[in-house]
């Protein structure tokens, strides 16, 4: 039908803007310096959780679904954690989709999923979520003031498929 094909077009349409390579770059390196920041977070996460907090501010808010989360909680479930698991292994593979770095503050929002294993135990336990991260300047360092990160419906990603179908296309 007509419609159908418009859509189609439309659908189209916004995925070659969207993958357009003219469009990742204008951003890329505004969020450079956000995603070794995020780096950096991660490779202490599961080793050492308390010195993740010299990347946030001290005014830090962190969402979780619609959930406020507290660091020094997050913190001690990560300790509880690495107790628990036998040779634990995090990965954290992360998808740019946005950003914006100006003088004093600076957003990024992307695709995260987070992977979590053990010897002890034979679950991949994964977290697929969109979050948005604001960044401010304190004292010549970005540090975190602002995480809100929002669960995806399907936990199990087959590869192919394109977890982020509602964010592309919006029901309403």
């Amino acid at each position: 039908s007509f419609m159908c094909r418009l859509a189609l077009v439309f659908i189209f349409t916004g995925l070659m803007v969207f993958a357009s390579k003219s469009t990742l770059p204008a951003f890329a390196a505004d969020t450079e310096k956000f995603s070794s920041v995020l780096e950096e977070i991660d490779n202490l996460v599961c080793t050492n959780p308390e010195k993740t907090s010299q990347y946030y501010s001290s005014k830090l808010v962190i969402m979780i679904d619609d959930k406020r989360a507290l660091l020094e909680n997050r913190i001690q479930d990560y300790r509880q954690m690495m107790s628990e698991l036998i040779g634990m292994k995090c990965s954290i593979e992360r998808k740019v989709l946005s950003g914006k770095a100006g003088d004093k503050v600076g957003y990024m929002l992307v695709d995260e999923l987070i992977s979590v294993v053990a010897e002890n135990v034979h679950i991949d336990e994964r977290q697929h979520s969109v979050c948005s991260y604001m960044f401010s300047k304190e004292k010549n360092n970005w540090k975190i003031s602002l995480e809100h990160c929002s669960s995806l419906p399907d936990y199990s990603i087959r590869p192919g498929e394109d977890a982020l179908y509602y964010f592309h296309n919006p029901v309403y």
